[in-house]
């Protein structure tokens, strides 16, 4: 975080890390896989967190289920928000496509997930279409004020805005 990614060699996460150089590239090919592992982990934690969420709000009306989730991704992303938005900005570094599609599309599984656990129904085949674009609000609101206005936004108006965008969309629907 204080000198960024280009301003770290392999020998110093080694040192950090409290072993040597060839252990670290025993289990990591290098200072990118190495960057994308962490992204791999940060995501991995936070969809599980989301996951949970569902899991715990299982028959909520659809509105108030994404609402809370809407609040649980934000919240977890905001309580490190300079860490999220260094991370939001080295994906688009080292992450290949691939990588890239399969984080996204773990996401629109789990907003699939809250959608079909709402106590609504939805048409089977809007289902996968709704929680994209859910997920594209949610996604894409956050991660673009991350990169352009920096991690000291506003919390509370990040969340507002959010919501306001989502509950829109589903009101529509």
């Amino acid at each position: 975080m204080e000198r960024g990614y280009a301003g770290v060699t392999i020998r110093e996460v080694a040192a950090v890390a409290g072993v040597g150089v060839g252990t670290f590239y025993e289990y990591v090919a290098n200072k990118q896989a190495l960057a994308a592992l962490t992204i791999h982990m940060r995501v991995k934690r936070l969809a599980q967190a989301m996951s949970d969420h569902v899991s715990a709000h299982r028959g909520e009306p659809m509105l108030v289920l994404v609402q809370g989730l809407i609040d649980e991704q934000l919240d977890r992303v905001m309580d490190e928000a300079a860490v999220w938005a260094a991370l939001f900005m080295l994906e688009r570094q080292v992450s290949s496509p691939d990588a890239y599609r399969k984080h996204y599309d773990q996401f629109v599984a789990l907003w699939c997930e809250a959608l079909l656990a709402s106590g609504q129904t939805l048409e089977p085949a809007r289902v996968p279409v709704v929680a994209r674009m859910v997920h594209t609000l949610v996604y894409g609101w956050v991660t673009q004020c991350l990169l352009t206005q920096g991690p000291e936004l506003d919390r509370t108006a990040l969340h507002a805005e959010v919501k306001r965008a989502a509950q829109a969309y589903l009101a529509a629907l």
